[in-house]
């Protein structure tokens, strides 16, 4: 009792009832009812760091590791992410599991997405049914979500299914959804880098991009080499408006696996948003020279002609334009020839091209 009433000294007023409640109510083994009375002090006192210390710790316990950092940052500073995982690190709680080697497949995004990007596949599950982990590979992702779904209903539940059937949300674009399956495999132990990432993913989908950094940041500490966490984290930060922790993540990206053309795409679109219009086209140029797909290629090539017309680059624009194959059915691409041709005053084949532009071909 007195090393409780000696952590309620640092807390003023009405919230250190509630704290000395909650210490007292967690010595008993009650870690929810305590966790809602430490919430209910943080309200009174959002800048208490003692209370977000003790959030923190109290997340930890439940296994919800992303959280547990979202209170850590409030308590110490977002600059020493190092220490709470050191602390994670040593804490030897079942919970933390070691991330890569169960997962099959990975893939990016599109290039102009600055989105996260979600992992493709799950889990393996075992000694569970493979019929909804091959559905889902094959891209029949609503009937793998059935098939996740009555394992679960024969009470088969385990991290692995609960996070297949949040990533099968995911994929069907129900990030609630698939936000409740994956805090449910965390409370279950499983928080490694995948699930971290697909969580952040669905709450970067929701626009909830405060809590898709921490998940994101955190995902990077347990991996921090992975090019898609750091493509994701990269376009959190751009988000957050973090402009130079965005750059070096794409810039770590990209060293980290060369001859990617979405992540040169990527970093050569946030050099663009950072005003660096010729380092961006540099990079845009060498996306288009790793890119192999001829759709990805024209998107690579758009994005290039953006930042060209940004730079009042109009002739090297046009160019770039004329050079993208394309046909009268791409509206968007001639209204853009159109617009060049009339700032260059070549007002009768701007003309053809407006026209071209509204589908008048005849």
């Amino acid at each position: 009792m007195e090393k409780i009433i000696s952590k309620a000294s640092v807390i003023r007023g009405s919230a250190v009832a509630l704290f000395v409640l909650a210490l007292a109510i967690e010595t008993l083994g009650s870690e929810n009812h305590a966790l809602n009375l430490i919430k209910k002090a943080m309200d009174k006192f959002p800048q208490n760091r003692t209370l977000h210390l003790h959030a923190s710790r109290l997340y930890l316990k439940k296994g919800q590791v992303d959280s547990a950092v979202i209170h850590w940052k409030k308590a110490v500073g977002s600059e020493n992410i190092g220490s709470f995982l050191y602390w994670l690190d040593n804490s030897q709680k079942h919970f933390l599991l070691s991330g890569r080697s169960n997962q099959i497949n990975e893939e990016l995004n599109g290039p102009d997405k600055l989105s996260g990007t979600i992992r493709k596949w799950p889990v393996k599950q075992q000694p569970l049914n493979d019929m909804g982990l091959s559905l889902l590979e094959r891209g029949y992702v609503s009937e793998a979500l059935q098939v996740f779904l009555k394992d679960l209903q024969k009470g088969k539940e385990d991290p692995s299914l609960l996070f297949n059937i949040g990533l099968s949300f995911s994929k069907l674009n129900r990030h609630e959804e698939a936000l409740e399956y994956y805090e449910r495999a965390q409370s279950m132990g499983l928080n490694n880098p995948g699930l971290l990432n697909n969580k952040g993913y669905s709450l970067f989908s929701m626009g909830r991009f405060e809590e898709a950094l921490t998940c994101y940041e955190l995902a990077r500490g347990l991996a921090p080499n992975d090019y898609i966490i750091l493509n994701n984290l990269a376009a959190c930060y751009l988000k957050n408006n973090q402009l130079d922790r965005a750059e070096n993540c794409f810039n770590a990206a990209v060293k980290n696996n060369p001859g990617d053309a979405t992540l040169e795409n990527n970093l050569a679109m946030c050099l663009e948003t950072m005003g660096k219009t010729r380092e961006a086209i540099n990079h845009y140029d060498k996306a288009l020279f790793m890119a192999k797909n001829i759709k990805v290629k024209k998107k690579i090539l758009f994005n290039k002609i953006i930042c060209l017309i940004k730079l009042k680059s109009y002739h090297e624009a046009l160019a770039a334009c004329d050079s993208m194959p394309h046909d009268d059915s791409e509206f968007e691409i001639w209204g853009m020839r159109a617009e060049l041709l009339n700032e260059l005053g070549r007002i009768e084949e701007a003309a053809e091209s407006y026209r071209k532009a509204m589908g008048l071909t005849g």
